[in-house]
Formats: C-alpha cells, structure tokens, sequence
C-alpha cells in the first residue's frame, strides 16, 4: 500500500477505480492537493490535508471497498502521516462514516441546510444574544457559520431559538458544527450532515 498524490497522469486510472465521474477533480488535480491510497496499481480512496490541527479529509472512496480493507487503509494512513497528536478524519460518505463510527470516537460534525460546506474566507465575525449568552457565528457572502460545539452549547430550547434568528436573516446557507448526539435534533429541522470527524486511536 502506498500514498500517491493524483495529477493529469494518473487521474483517469484514479476516477476509473472509483467508477466516479468528477469533472472539476479531473480538470484541476494538478493545482489540488489530493492524494490517493493505492495498492497492487489500484486506487482505494484519496484525501486532502486540511490545515487545521491534525486533519485529512477523506472524500472519495471505491464504494465497493470492504470494511476489512477500509480499516486497514485507515490503519496505514494513521501510521504513515506524521501528526502532533492523534489523526483526525473527516469522512464524507455515509456508510464508511458509520464504519468508522464503529470502532473510532466522533470529534465533531458539520451539518447543513444545503448539503454544502461554505466559504468561510473573509468571514465576518457576530454574535446573537440568547438568555444572556453572546453565541458567536461568523457570516460570509450571504451564508453562516455557528460552531457549538467550541461553545459548548447543547441546550435544545436555545438551538431552536438560534436557528430561529438564523432562518430569519434569509442565509443562503446556514452550518452548524455540533457533537454527534445533536444530530437527530438537526435533521429534524432539515439539516443534512456533510461529514463526520473522528479520533484515531490505537
């Protein structure tokens, strides 16, 4: 097994293994950084580093990849990647999320009105005042952003409040960054999960 970066050489045999089409993937892997995990000349799946603590994201995988061999390849990724302290995956797909849910602590999740992930560049910092708490969000090109679980925020009575503010603002797109026990309250208000991070520990 071993880690290949994708570029116009090996990009076609990359989508081919994984039997996806991704136009943008394919038009521009060579200003991406985008690595594949491959064995006996077969792509299993790829990641990006992500700048942030000790983070990759894992967002294509061969979907016919058995659970035996998607632990090992996060197994050798874990072992192969030099991190400060335990390496953290966000995985994007349902299925091996749960997987990986299985055997591994979830950290964090990113839930969306859309489905999307948004643009944080620029993003300008606010706060809505609910029962004497400042909650902090950021805001960029007509989309939100709310971590809550940074702010230890767990109460329903308040989330409901929030989003309430939030829907009333006409966001484009409004995401949460919650712990995993929120979510069912989440997806009752139509929100989708993006991806799920979790701890890899021995």
């Amino acid at each position: 097994m071993k880690i290949e970066k994708l570029n116009k050489e090996n990009i076609k045999d990359f989508l081919g293994d994984l039997n996806i089409e991704d136009a943008y993937l394919e038009n521009n892997v060579n200003r991406l950084e985008v690595f594949g995990i491959k064995e006996d000349n077969t792509f299993y799946m790829a990641f990006e580093m992500v700048i942030d603590e000790d983070r990759i994201a894992i967002k294509y995988i061969n979907s016919k990849l058995s659970s035996d061999k998607f632990y090992e390849c996060i197994d050798y990724l874990n072992k192969s990647l030099v991190v400060n302290s335990h390496l953290i995956i966000n995985i994007y797909d349902k299925y091996y999320s749960d997987i990986l849910g299985k055997k591994y602590r979830c950290k964090d999740e990113y839930v969306s009105l859309t489905g999307e992930i948004i643009d944080n560049k620029n993003a300008k910092e606010e706060y809505a005042e609910i029962d004497m708490m400042n909650i902090k969000y950021y805001t960029a090109n007509g989309n939100c952003l709310c971590n809550l679980l940074r702010q230890n925020i767990q109460d329903v009575d308040v989330i409901n409040r929030l989003e309430g503010i939030f829907k009333n603002k006409n966001y484009n797109n409004v995401v949460f960054v919650i712990n995993d026990l929120l979510e069912p309250i989440f997806e009752d208000l139509g929100y989708k999960v993006v991806y799920k991070s979790y701890v890899i520990e021995d």
